[in-house]
């Protein structure tokens, strides 16, 4: 099985390279490697292909599945759910299924369009239908834009009265060729008062504008906190994950290069200045000269990431480890600011619980340096090269601890394997099921409740392979935090919808 799934998936990458498709190869990969594996698993196979859709509700499982819902599930002016004749059959299909509920982006471009002035009558409409359903809801307050990452169906842009002074002031993320981000805010602008205060009156910082948000959000729904609505994602970077926009497809990153830097804003650029001087070393007070130029580069390709490179710009040198434990510290605390700041918008309220998305960056990261991840903000411990999962997980729990909430850790990329990924591209020296493993000590040391998502929607039928390894993951027979509190599931559309998906 082995042999025929690295054939397939070598026959598959030779023919996507000579269309020239990178990106293509990446994915096309895991899903030939895929159908290698349903020959192997055939009684997985037989098994799904003899279960009948059930007339009846079925029975859930040990692991909650929810479901996350389409991009544009509210109409572009926040008032209804988008087709709902089409989309509350789906619904209803789901809660027969067994599945506990869905997921579904609060979006900040759609809710406050306005500065203070909040639209919830189409996820309030959404609620309701959970409700009568008997589907429960977690809510992702998405401060990020739509649009521009993979798999993005549709643009929903951050309120202009965000985007403009954030342009403006120079609190929006950029790369060291000046190209910006309008996927998020900058972490920079978590205290910078620029932004319009409710009814135009006085000014606000990020942190602020993000409780206020949040706020009126438990406010709208506090009838369904705690009983439909069950978790709130707190959206903190970009595609609502606790990371940098290091790998940007609409600035020409492809699979699987390394990424840019993403601390030339002015925000940041004060803040690294400030941050130096403060340690006596006002020279590293700007970027390493050594950071990747080439986003589609090799962690070898520069001077900060080579395995056995020297110098003070390099990682293990002065100027190299100064910024990089600087640029993971900064991140760490904006999520733990941003998480806070959750906790105190919403009631104390049995039956509510937080959630942190953290990206599976599973190229590179058996590479010396890790430096995929180091570049989105997950920078290992220069000694042992590990850390930046256990400062993530450590950081959780110190606000659940605090706040008195319960917090977990959403990890992506459950439905990726190892033998899926590697033979394919072995130059991107991907490991994502030793990533989980990581991710899974982590949270398993600090007693954080960890759960999941695919990384890559697919069809469930014509996967088995990739329902298979989600469910391989969640470790649903253990007792302890090593098993996944539960698994999100994209994405809710026609295909999904079909008997064949929702039976299985």
């Amino acid at each position: 099985a082995i042999r025929q799934r690295r054939a397939g998936a070598v026959s598959e990458t030779a023919s996507s390279r000579m269309a020239g498709n990178k990106t293509a190869v990446a994915v096309a990969g895991g899903f030939v490697a895929g159908v290698a594996a349903v020959v192997a698993g055939k009684k997985l196979a037989e098994l799904y292909a003899a279960q009948q859709a059930a007339a009846e509700p079925a029975k859930a499982g040990r692991v909650p599945i929810f479901v996350m819902m389409p991009l544009d599930t509210i109409s572009m002016d926040g008032k209804s759910v988008t087709d709902l004749a089409t989309r509350r059959p789906w619904l209803e299909g789901l809660a027969k299924s067994g599945a506990k509920g869905i997921m579904v982006d609060v979006w900040w471009g759609l809710c406050e369009p306005k500065a203070g002035e909040y639209n919830w009558e189409g996820y309030l409409e959404l609620a309701k239908l959970c409700k009568e359903l008997g589907l429960k809801m977690q809510a992702v307050m998405s401060f990020h834009q739509c649009g521009g990452n993979v798999g993005d169906s549709c643009s929903i842009p951050l309120p202009p009265w965000v985007l403009e002074p954030a342009k403006s002031q120079g609190l929006l993320y950029q790369d060291r060729f000046g190209k910006v981000s309008e996927d998020c805010l900058s972490l920079s602008a978590d205290k910078a008062a620029v932004f319009s205060g409710k009814g135009g009156s006085g000014k606000r910082d990020a942190l602020t504008l993000y409780k206020d948000y949040m706020a009126a959000f438990a406010s709208a729904f506090a009838p369904f906190l705690g009983s439909t609505v069950v978790e709130i994602q707190v959206g903190m970077g970009p595609c609502g994950e606790l990371r940098y926009p290091s790998y940007m497809l609409s600035q020409g990153w492809d699979y699987p290069g390394v990424g840019l830097i993403m601390a030339h804003d002015a925000g940041m650029q004060k803040m690294l200045k400030e941050a130096a001087t403060a340690a006596g070393s006002a020279a590293f007070g700007k970027v390493p000269e050594s950071a990747p130029s080439d986003t589609n580069g090799t962690p070898e390709s520069c001077a900060l990431f080579a395995a056995k490179g020297s110098g003070t710009e390099h990682r293990t040198g002065a100027h190299g480890s100064f910024f990089l434990q600087w640029y993971h510290s900064v991140l760490m605390a904006h999520g733990d600011a941003v998480l806070r700041q959750a906790c105190a918008a919403f009631p104390k309220t049995e039956g509510l619980a937080y959630s942190v998305k953290v990206s599976g960056i599973h190229w590179h990261c058996m590479h010396p340096s890790r430096a995929t991840e180091a570049c989105a903000g997950y920078v290992p411990r220069t000694e042992t090269g590990t850390g930046a999962y256990s400062s993530i997980a450590k950081m959780l729990a110190k606000v659940a601890k605090d706040a008195g909430v319960e917090v977990f850790f959403n990890f992506t990329c459950l439905e990726m394997s190892n033998i899926s990924q590697g033979p394919g591209m072995p130059q991107a020296n991907s490991a994502p099921e030793d990533l989980i493993a990581e991710v899974r000590r982590a949270c398993v040391q600090e007693s954080v409740p960890l759960c999941g998502e695919n990384a890559l929607q697919f069809g469930i039928p014509e996967s088995p392979w990739a329902l298979s390894q989600i469910l391989t993951q969640t470790r649903g027979w253990a007792s302890g935090h090593d098993r996944m509190h539960a698994v999100t599931i994209l994405r809710l559309d026609d295909g999904f919808a079909r008997k064949s998906s929702l039976t299985r």
